[in-house]
């Protein structure tokens, strides 16, 4: 076996092209091969037999530099959209860009495994890979080269890698495109779709391409949490209009969810015990904190830009860490378009699927990779702090143990207050708990890890209702 390795080495230490689905990290192989068959027909060097060998091949493994997510910030750019409306006075439309700011001072390299006998095609590839010059938008400059290693080689170059390895796995919110049989004739379509948009005075919108590879991948080494991430909408009309519910109210918000889940679940069909997986009824006995695997309830405040005003138009189920996806695969398919109600039986909310979660700006703040959190909605300590720092900071601690974290897992010491640290939140005392709860204390949290760890991340005795709830840390 060999190995076909192009890497990718930016420019500059800021990525900017997500595009408009949201942030991606790693950039996709998609994205690589879109870049290369531009570069090549741009340079007149186009060879179908290359690229058509190219897509065929299995989903590369990924070397990454580590990053983070700089804080959003607005731009204001030319109204782009005539198409849709002629006679329009705005000239400019706000765009959010979330850039993010590469680490390590390491490239990219994308490692396809090929046979001997394809290396006379894979250095073609090569070649073509060195005429790309962005990866992203026109400013995300890059310099790119490409080489067939030995195994030996390949498996040096992994080992003395000081980033990230990301590969295919069956399930994962991460997901990335990877080209696929015809994708190479879907690209030269949709750049003829762009070159034939003006027929006369007749305006036609170029269309995208749409011949690729979901496949989801997941940082080698890593623990994930399986999600199933949903809009909530107007449940009386098929505007698909968001839904804002006050972050005060999380946990009755993830009670109607819950119910809804926990009816489905009483119809047959769940693959496990929905008594204390669905419902979470954990007997007196074990009730200690570490209660048993189960589902939990995230509602999603809206934060992550200067706009952002912490309401709940979003909600996460979430397995335990190390969850093989299944359960929440079923969530996914029992509240699709379903309608969430409250105790009374009147509708709230209907759940739109979020299909890719890490696309989603919001909800990438609550799930991305990080080594610092902090609340947007306050612990609930297991216990009664005295108003004494030291008590609460136990408390916090044994916390962070009940949820299944280690004290040695953290580089820094817990840090607590009663403000809010995220724009949109509220004091501790705000948020309505149920009377189980009252008498506990609850103070907002920053935790600041090790490693790097993937969200969703939520500690205390709300967790599982949406109290505790952690996103990355501006920065």
């Amino acid at each position: 076996m060999k190995t076909l390795c192009i890497s990718v080495r930016f420019l500059d230490d800021r990525f900017h092209g997500q595009g408009d689905d949201g942030p991606e990290w790693p950039p996709s192989p998609f994205r690589l091969f879109q870049a290369m068959v531009s570069a090549a027909s741009r340079n007149g060097h186009v060879a179908d037999e290359t690229f058509q060998w190219l897509e065929r091949l299995a989903p590369p493994i990924i070397l990454a530099p580590s990053f983070r997510q700089l804080r959003a910030r607005t731009m204001y750019v030319p109204n782009n959209d005539s198409d849709k409306k002629l006679d329009r006075q705005n000239r400019l439309a706000e765009k959010i860009v979330c850039p993010l700011n590469i680490l390590d001072d390491e490239p990219i390299c994308y490692l396809w495994r090929i046979q001997p006998e394809e290396q006379d095609i894979a250095m073609a590839a090569a070649t073509q890979a060195r005429r790309v010059l962005a990866l992203g938008w026109g400013i995300d400059l890059v310099a790119t080269d490409g080489k067939v290693l030995t195994l030996e080689e390949t498996d040096l170059l992994i080992q003395n890698y000081g980033g990230q390895q990301w590969g295919p796995v069956s399930k994962s919110h991460h997901v990335l495109r990877c080209p696929k049989p015809g994708s190479l004739a879907d690209l030269r379509d949709a750049y003829r779709s762009f070159l034939r948009r003006f027929e006369g005075n007749v305006y036609n919108s170029a269309r995208k391409p749409m011949v690729f590879e979901e496949t989801p991948y997941a940082k080698i080494g890593s623990a994930d949490r399986a999600i199933a991430a949903f809009q909530l909408t107007r449940p009386d009309d098929d505007s698909e209009t968001l839904k804002p519910f006050d972050a005060r109210k999380t946990m009755e918000v993830a009670a109607w969810v819950r119910g809804f889940l926990c009816n489905a679940a009483l119809q047959g069909g769940f693959p496990g015990v929905p008594e204390v997986y669905v419902a979470g009824h954990v007997p007196e006995s074990e009730r200690n904190g570490n209660t048993p695997n189960r589902f939990s309830y995230l509602p999603v405040p809206s934060i992550g830009h200067e706009h952002a005003d912490g309401m709940i138009r979003r909600l996460i189920v979430a397995e335990p860490y190390g969850g093989d996806g299944r359960y929440v695969q079923w969530a996914q398919r029992v509240l699709a378009n379903a309608v969430a109600t409250d105790k009374h039986g009147y509708p709230q909310a209907m759940l739109r699927p979020i299909v890719k979660p890490s696309r989603d700006t919001v909800i990438f703040r609550y799930i991305r990779e990080t080594k610092t959190f902090q609340t947007v909605t306050p612990v609930i300590l297991p216990g009664y702090d005295d108003m004494k720092y030291a008590k609460a900071k136990k408390l916090a601690e044994k916390a962070l143990e009940q949820a299944g974290f280690l004290l040695g897992d953290l580089a820094e010491p817990i840090q607590l207050q009663k403000a809010p640290f995220l724009k949109g939140g509220f004091s501790p005392s705000s948020y309505s708990v149920p009377k189980y709860l009252k008498g506990k204390s609850r103070m907002h949290v920053q935790l600041t890890f090790k490693e790097p760890i993937s969200g969703p991340l939520a500690i205390g005795a709300g967790r599982h209702l949406g109290l505790g709830l952690f996103a990355a840390a501006e920065t």
